[in-house]
């Protein structure tokens, strides 16, 4: 999947560098105007239970993707292989963005969703890396009241269909915070953007200083994302 990205990033003619999971070092690809960091499978852990997976990406503008920001993309997306293969693109539309989901019909594109957007409660959340709860006493809290408060638990271990399902389904939370046994994960450069919010503020406006660079987020809807805040204040 890595060397399919690559080939088809370098014939496109438009893509300068790419960085990817697999390879984190910057790729020159001999095109012109813009940069992109992408895993190309994401959710390799879950695939061979036969789960839904998929592909997630960030693009910049120009030759360089450390020293920039989230905010500096000019587009950012992932793609989900389930029951459906769908692609979910957002871009640039004035002071925020515009989210726009197809869906893969025969050998065709169909746009299936326009100006996709969630409410700022709902009561389904995607718990990650809760082996932090063991020494990170306020997630350990934020999971017995997501239990008390009846929640419905929605988490199958990959960042992009648990992400698309809150799209889809209409809100909820994908929490992802850290503790001193369990550190973060999730790479700034490609698996954290959108409407999040990390221990260190908005990842989005963390400068990027390596393609391994790793964060704890919190995303969402936004009443839920704020319930988790908690979690991340001291880690």
């Amino acid at each position: 999947a890595d060397n399919i990205f690559f080939t088809k990033l370098r014939e496109c003619g438009c893509v300068e560098t790419a960085s990817s999971e697999e390879n984190t070092d910057m790729i020159p690809l001999g095109g012109k105007g813009f940069s992109v960091a992408f895993d190309p499978v994401d959710g390799s852990s879950i695939y061979p239970a036969n789960w839904a997976v998929g592909s997630i990406f960030g693009i910049w503008r120009g030759g360089r993707l450390l020293g920039t920001t989230g905010r500096e993309q000019v587009a950012a997306g992932f793609s989900v292989y389930g029951p459906r293969t769908v692609v979910v693109l957002a871009l640039p539309k004035g002071g925020s963005s515009s989210v726009v989901e197809f869906t893969l019909s025969g050998d065709r594109w169909a746009r299936t969703g326009e100006s996709l957007s969630i409410p700022e409660a709902k009561a389904t959340f995607a718990p990650a890396n809760m082996r932090a709860a063991a020494d990170n006493a306020e997630y350990h809290r934020l999971i017995l009241s997501w239990m008390s408060d009846k929640y419905t638990l929605r988490y199958s271990g990959g960042l992009v269909p648990d992400v698309y399902h809150i799209l889809a389904k209409g809100g909820g939370v994908f929490c992802n915070p850290v503790s001193a046994s369990a550190p973060a994960k999730l790479r700034l450069l490609y698996e954290v953007a959108g409407r999040a919010l990390s221990g260190k503020g908005s990842p989005l406006d963390i400068e990027i200083a390596s393609s391994d660079m790793r964060v704890p987020v919190a995303l969402g809807s936004t009443q839920e994302v704020e319930r988790c805040l908690p979690a991340f204040a001291s880690h």
